[in-house]
């Protein structure tokens, strides 16, 4: 792996850690360190963040039509560098909370490191499909094995006697990554990446029907980005009560924690097979995953017994390794790597992720069960919206900033 791919996959796994390692354990930090108890200044303070983040996310892209992708991320990161020391020293709740939602609008600028990284696999030797598809798995690596390094690292934070170091310590890694990325791309050249196979394909209003084609560009973002929804959405709004779930069936605290990670574990042990799987399926990868993968959330909503949940955990963790890899290839096909219409789909993901928490808050006061057969649903919804692929002419060949800039 090159120094470039190297140095982009640590500030994704940076921002997978650092978006998620103290989320867990909010409640007893707002605790010990201002004797805030109140489980609603919790949820206002995710709130907040997720909103900023939300609105945050699209103006990067917005940025990333002027500004190379990597020059981006590199003010993303310095910028954090502050924040995260300023947010050790927080002196009150509301103050923690302000800057909390600084730092998230300026740790979204580091999800950009995501199309970076895909356009270096776009740019090498190889190039093609099966590269990006390389990368992609990748990716999901990452993210599989971050949820567990964000755990280990915000229970070590809590633990410290003084949990305000291990906050601003993530300024630390920023700056690590900060000058690692200066080093090794800051001599890049700007990234002249299309906006994406499918808007690439729709050419201007030159063509022998321009309209059409950028009508059938923009058609192809719309089903990307409710593919993305309807499974982000269905993956998370069936966590927060998991464990309740679990533990009605006798699970206990220990046995729970094993259940809730077992989807993840089958992800990682199917992931060296899914591009074979691509080879073999090519397109309909996609909605075979998204078909397994709500056939194990409808078994582990029907299950009654241990078991039985544990085969539903692990038909699911098949289905999201699959899933996870097809979804991401499917939505670069139409966002391509220049960083605006990545982010546009990407904000409409994150509106799903914000609905979740409150569709399986309102599910599970009828039922435990019932958030987990709601993910089924709109798991069999997004197998229905990938069926049919949109077609667009070939795109045109798209530019990267792999070459350095002469000296």
């Amino acid at each position: 792996m090159s120094r470039a791919k190297i140095v982009l996959i640590s500030v994704i796994g940076l921002h997978l850690v650092a978006e998620t390692a103290l989320t867990p354990f909010l409640p007893r930090l707002f605790d010990q360190l201002y004797a805030v108890d109140e489980p609603g200044a919790t949820g206002l303070y995710l709130w907040i963040c997720r909103i900023v983040g939300l609105a945050a996310l699209p103006l990067w892209g917005l940025a990333a039509r002027r500004w190379p992708l990597h020059r981006l991320v590199l003010a993303g990161l310095c910028g954090s560098a502050v924040l995260d020391l300023l947010l050790g020293l927080a002196p009150s709740f509301a103050a923690y909370t302000v800057l909390s939602a600084a730092v998230v609008s300026t740790n979204s600028a580091l999800l950009l490191a995501y199309p970076a990284f895909i356009a270096e696999h776009d740019a090498g030797p190889a190039g093609g499909e099966r590269s990006r598809l390389a990368g992609i798995c990748s990716i999901v690596v990452v993210f599989h094995l971050s949820t567990v390094v964000a755990t280990m690292v915000g229970a070590g934070v809590l633990a410290l006697p003084e949990p305000r170091i291990g906050i601003s310590a993530f300024a630390v890694l920023d700056v690590v990554l900060a000058v690692l990325t200066y080093r090794v791309l800051g001599r890049r050249a700007p990234a002249g990446a299309a906006d994406g196979d499918a808007v690439a394909a729709a050419g201007d209003g030159r063509d022998d029907g321009g309209a059409r084609r950028r009508f059938a560009g923009l058609a192809v973002l719309v089903q990307a980005a409710l593919i993305g929804v309807a499974f982000d959405f269905s993956v998370n709004v069936a966590r927060p009560f998991f464990t309740e779930f679990a533990d009605d069936l006798g699970s206990g605290s220990a046995g729970s924690a094993v259940l809730f990670f077992l989807p993840s574990v089958a992800a990682l042990a199917v992931l060296p097979v899914v591009r074979r799987c691509h080879d073999l399926l090519g397109d309909r990868l996609l909605p075979l995953a998204l078909a397994v993968g709500a056939a194990g959330l409808a078994w582990q909503s029907l299950s009654s017994s241990l078991p039985g949940l544990a085969g539903g955990r692990l038909l699911f963790g098949i289905g999201l390794g699959a899933g996870q890899v097809a979804v991401e290839l499917w939505a670069f096909r139409a966002t391509g790597t220049a960083g605006p219409a990545f982010t546009a789909v990407e904000t409409a993901r994150s509106a799903g992720l914000l609905a979740a928490p409150v569709a399986a808050a309102a599910a599970v006061s009828y039922d435990l069960a019932l958030p987990i057969a709601v993910a089924a649903a709109v798991h069999l919804l997004a197998t229905g919206l990938s069926l049919r692929r949109v077609p667009v002419s070939p795109p045109k060949p798209a530019l990267t900033y792999s070459e350095e800039i002469p000296r």
